[in-house]
């Protein structure tokens, strides 16, 4: 209620370049205030190169393993180890491309383990963030490609780390709610809310403090970081 009283609460956020690590630091870092920068991967070649032709090109040939079939269970994200398939990044790439919007397919951080030695080459794209923000060690070694086609949703969900999102390829739409109103969010297992998706005006009468929460949606472009 107190944080309400900040007419700029969980009703705006700020698109910026790229500051002063110090200063992302005191401003937002420390404040729990989250940012769009941008600026911070103007060098990576990732940025003009990534795309399914390179993808193919570069690790055409490598299994992956992707989540599929999740269409069928309304629970997907938390089962998603049931979900684990192996193929060749080409074979995944062809899906994708066949379809106009799909969640049925989705390489997300729970498929990093398996994926990392080899998308090495891929990780020869990406960089520092900006200047003084990255520790190279942790970079290397705590990055995760998300790759799917058009349509791909994750339910209502909080981290268990601090995160910066960084869009490389495509948009990507993203709703955040302040951590203060956890309360309001039916957190059920885990990190998991019973809410799959926040705008779903139809489960307002089963969940009524879902009208208590501040959404705050944005729209990430290639070369911007949440």
């Amino acid at each position: 209620q107190l944080a309400r009283l900040n007419s700029a609460y969980a009703s705006q956020i700020e698109r910026i370049h790229i500051p002063d690590f110090a200063i992302f630091i005191r401003d937002y870092y420390s404040q729990h205030r989250p940012v769009i920068l941008q600026g911070g991967v103007d060098h990576w070649p990732a940025l003009t190169q990534w795309c399914p032709q390179y993808f193919l090109d570069m690790v055409g040939d490598v299994a992956v393993e992707v989540q599929q079939g999740r269409d069928k269970d309304r629970l997907f994200e938390r089962h998603s180890q049931q979900y684990r398939s192996k193929m060749p990044m080409r074979d995944f790439i062809v899906q994708i491309q066949q379809q106009e919007s799909s969640n049925n397919m989705y390489m997300t951080a729970n498929n990093a383990a398996q994926n990392v030695a080899g998308l090495s080459p891929l990780f020869q794209d990406i960089g520092n963030f900006g200047e003084g923000y990255t520790e190279q060690v942790q970079a290397s070694s705590r990055s995760f490609i998300w790759f799917g086609p058009k349509g791909t949703f994750t339910p209502l969900h909080h981290d268990l780390t601090n995160n910066m999102l960084v869009q490389v390829y495509g948009r990507k739409k993203v709703t955040l709610i302040p951590a203060l109103q956890t309360p309001y969010l039916y957190n059920d297992s885990g990190v998991y809310s019973e809410v799959d998706n926040p705008h779903d005006t139809s489960l307002i009468a089963q969940y009524p403090l879902l009208q208590q929460t501040s959404k705050l949606e944005l729209v990430l472009h290639p070369g911007e970081a949440l």
